[in-house]
């Protein structure tokens, strides 16, 4: 961590604790660290990016209805954010992802197709946030939307060797992670538009508004709603579940066919199996199983 960035953490962290707010975890991220605050019974996470063109960026995370936003986006100088109102679409799209922050396995977007007709057996197969639901439960509910909700259903998986190629591509035209997320975003809800009529869309928010608007021109003729916890909405938890279930089952696969373990996230044991999978087939091949413009990457000793 560079001194600047250690510099801003520790003001930060002082200023959220005269605000009455308790550092309950820090923890590295890609380009980054996060710092998670406390206060009663309400948590929430900030995240703190660093690079050389854009300087330190802070983004608060969490439910935008928290408690605590206000006081963090205070501290930050930052207005309290608003996210639009509940939409009253009778027939909608709703989109997630999963493996965004993994070094290995894939990138999977899902789209989701939900009628107001479908909430009560929705919400029977216990759809909600993924986040909320352990692995197995993932599976089970999963194979259920796929048994009963197939024609509804679009996905994107992007496993790392395509991953890698679709990322160096957005780089050399100066654009990112999240630009590349939107375009699959906007891809899998106009090939779902192909196939249903629907009202609009519903999209967890992972960037700005403008990224995802301006990812593929044709997305601009759909009514989007782009909001925090998207997953709140049924369409959007269905779609979490799927994408969430994809990614499993793909790391499953890479751990069947390369005979070895491939954890989760970003973590000193991912370094370790990284660098395992490194002595044994190369380093090269890593671009395989792994997302390589990660940090982790750089940092494997080899």
């Amino acid at each position: 961590m560079n001194k600047i960035l250690l510099k801003y953490i520790s003001e930060f962290i002082a200023e959220a604790e005269k605000k009455g707010l308790k550092l309950i975890d820090e923890r590295e991220i890609n380009y980054g660290v996060q710092l998670k605050f406390s206060s009663g019974n309400d948590e929430i996470p900030v995240n703190v990016y660093n690079s050389v063109k854009k300087g330190i960026n802070p983004v608060v995370g969490g439910s935008p209805t928290s408690k605590l936003r206000p006081i963090i986006q205070q501290i930050l100088n930052q207005e309290v954010e608003t996210t639009a109102s509940d939409h009253k679409w009778k027939i909608w799209a709703g989109t997630d992802e999963s493996g965004k922050g993994d070094f290995f396995g894939p990138l999977v977007v899902c789209g989701f197709i939900c009628k107001t007709a479908m909430i009560p057996s929705l919400q029977k197969l216990g759809v909600r946030d993924s986040k909320q639901i352990k692995d197995k439960e993932i599976a089970k509910i999963a194979k259920q939307l796929f048994a009963k909700f197939m024609p509804q259903i679009e996905t994107i998986s992007l496993m790392p060797s395509k991953y890698n190629e679709l990322y160096e591509k957005f780089r050399s035209q100066n654009k990112k992670l999240n630009e590349l997320l939107a375009w699959m975003h906007a891809r899998v809800i106009l090939n779902l538009k192909v196939k249903h009529k629907f009202e609009g869309a519903v999209v967890d928010k992972f960037a700005s508004d403008k990224t995802l608007k301006t990812s593929l021109k044709e997305i601009q003729q759909i009514e989007l709603l782009h909001k925090f916890k998207g997953e709140d909405d049924l369409a959007v938890a269905a779609a979490s579940i799927i994408a969430r279930y994809l990614f499993i089952w793909n790391m499953e696969e890479m751990e069947k066919k390369y005979e070895m373990d491939f954890p989760k996230g970003a973590s000193g044991k991912v370094k370790k199996s990284a660098e395992q999978f490194a002595k044994i087939h190369g380093k090269g091949r890593l671009q395989e199983v792994a997302k390589i413009h990660f940090k982790t990457y750089n940092e494997l000793n080899l």
